[in-house]
């Protein structure tokens, strides 16, 4: 699950992720695997590309998901 190198975009895992693993580019040309943890925080950034993930928000802490 990557997202193209250098677009600062995030990709949206789900909420009850707790580790994501990042490969670079999805050819040749990506990097070591990496596995990044989001302990408290609902996005990490790759050390090596830059490609974030982000945890998609539960119903909960959507506000606008209630009305």
């Amino acid at each position: 699950m990557n997202n193209a190198m250098g677009t600062g975009q995030a990709t949206n895992v789900s909420p009850d992720q707790a580790t994501v693993c990042c490969r670079g580019a999805s050819n040749a040309l990506g990097h070591p695997a990496v596995y990044l943890t989001f302990a408290e925080q609902s996005t990490v950034q790759c050390y090596y590309c830059g490609c974030k993930y982000t945890q998609a928000p539960t119903d909960g802490d959507n506000p606008q998901a209630a009305e």
